[in-house]
């Protein structure tokens, strides 16, 4: 079959043709590892060639160079290919005999082949040439969340020095918003340490700006304290067993304490953590697990949960006292159902016991009353001394507060016995709604606030320079 095939024209014409088609991607395929040859001139692009800048580093600074350009080279195909895959070629400006300002400058190559021809992408560069200037900048102290290990926080940090110095041009130090001290290195922390921390400068949307510092490192101390409270826990019955002949005797626990961590200004107004226990389920003995509620303004609680061990009796029939005459239907002297009516004596009790019952009638009587104009304490901003803070709404930063309860006890409330408090835990520049906690309070008392959340700015605040100073 193969001869036939061989011997007939217009087959060997298709096979032909196949080859030539194979024949044809072949070399279409390898000539594209070469961007052009024409007349035995070879052309191919080197990338991301770095950009070196000549000038006066002493005295002046230089913005607007490229990192990388693109160079073209061409010539003979060695030459070339030398050149793509051992660069040396060195992509420069050169601005040594420059003068200060912008201007737009030509981009050079060497280290080339006289052999070659290089094009550079892009050619020009619009640079600014500035006269160096110095200044004196605060150190602000930041330290990353790990650092400090749960339970405790850090107090004002010191840098030492307390003050670096910044070279740049004009321009780039009127950017300088924040100069920071970042502390990443050290773990968990629980007490007082010492350490070293790398400076950069930032513009005012974090930006890293590309200064001279003096000195580049500065040692930290860091203050830690113990931010927790341990603080009694109380179990309060909530409800009556479903089954009448079930008694509860008592609730109690292993755990009589637990430990808040909060705020030093949060754990003050802290005495005890109540947890009602419901137990209208409760049919004999029993152990339930029970999370302890974390209270406002606080971070946890320790331990989370706790057991507790409900103990059940059983209620004793009532047995009658009363000494009823079998068959004659009299009742005896003795009987306290009898009530014998008599004179003034009785009627005097009676009043008595009326006026004794009004009087517990006023103690026990609901009543309500208003505070007005409570300021709204701000708690839990982080390094407080290196922000600013202002109310939007209320602008006043006070709202009212009607707080309800048994009469006697809301009469003897006092402006000083509680606080409105916003808690600002971890935030950042921008403005904030935050929730309004009343803290101080005690839990027989409910209140309502005229508005339930604050909204806050929260601004950082501008480094501190001092008078420039020209090198």
């Amino acid at each position: 079959m193969m001869d036939r095939i061989l011997t007939n024209k217009w087959s060997v014409r298709i096979i032909s043709l196949i080859f030539a088609a194979i024949l044809f991607t072949s070399v279409t395929a390898t000539s594209t590892s070469v961007t052009n040859v024409t007349d035995g001139v070879y052309v191919d692009v080197i990338n991301n060639v770095p950009v070196e800048v000549y000038y006066d580093k002493d005295n002046m600074n230089v913005t607007g160079v490229p990192d990388t350009v693109d160079v073209t080279v061409s010539g003979p195909k060695g030459l070339v290919q030398l050149a793509k895959t051992q660069p040396n070629i060195i992509a420069y400006i050169d601005l040594t005999n420059a003068k200060a300002g912008t201007q737009s400058v030509k981009i050079k190559v060497k280290n080339l082949s006289d052999r070659l021809k290089a094009t550079v992408n892009p050619p020009t560069a619009k640079v600014t040439l500035a006269e160096k200037m110095t200044k004196k900048y605060s150190v602000d102290v930041e330290l990353n969340k790990s650092v400090i290990a749960d339970g405790y926080q850090a107090g004002t940090a010191k840098t030492d020095p307390k003050k670096v110095s910044i070279t740049a041009s004009k321009e780039i130090l009127d950017q300088i918003a924040y100069v920071k001290a970042t502390v990443s290195d050290e773990k968990d922390q629980k007490s007082d340490f010492t350490t070293k921390a790398t400076i950069s400068a930032f513009d005012a949307n974090l930006n890293k700006l590309d200064v001279e510092i003096d000195p580049g490192e500065v040692g930290v101390d860091v203050p830690v304290s113990k931010i927790g409270k341990t603080v009694p826990l109380r179990f309060q019955q909530s409800g009556n067993p479903a089954d009448k002949t079930v008694t509860i005797t008592s609730i109690t626990s292993d755990d009589e304490k637990v430990t808040v961590i909060a705020p030093e200004s949060v754990t003050d107004k802290i005495e005890q953590i109540t947890i009602p226990i419901d137990v209208t389920q409760t049919t004999a003995d029993k152990t339930i697990e029970v999370s302890v509620p974390v209270p406002t303004g606080a971070t946890s609680v320790t331990p989370a949960t706790v057991k507790v061990k409900i103990t059940t009796g059983k209620k004793q029939s009532d047995q009658s006292s009363n000494g009823a005459s079998e068959g004659t239907g009299q009742t005896s002297e003795e009987s306290p159902d009898v009530t014998t009516p008599d004179t003034g004596t009785d009627t005097e009790t009676d009043k008595d016991k009326e006026e004794d019952k009004t009087d517990t009638e006023d103690t026990t009587k609901q009543s309500s009353t208003e505070f007005t104009d409570i300021p709204i304490s701000i708690i839990g901003l982080v390094n407080s001394e290196s922000f600013n803070t202002a109310f939007i709404d209320p602008a006043s930063g006070k709202v009212n507060i009607t707080i309800s309860g048994q009469k006697k006890e809301v009469d003897a409330l006092g402006r000083n016995d509680f606080n409105v408090v916003a808690v600002m835990s971890n935030l950042q520049d921008g403005t904030h709604t935050i929730p309004l906690a009343v803290h101080g309070l005690a839990s027989n008392f409910t209140f309502t606030l005229s508005q339930s959340k604050a909204e806050i700015q929260v601004t950082k605040k501008v480094a501190e320079a001092s008078a420039p100073v020209l090198n």
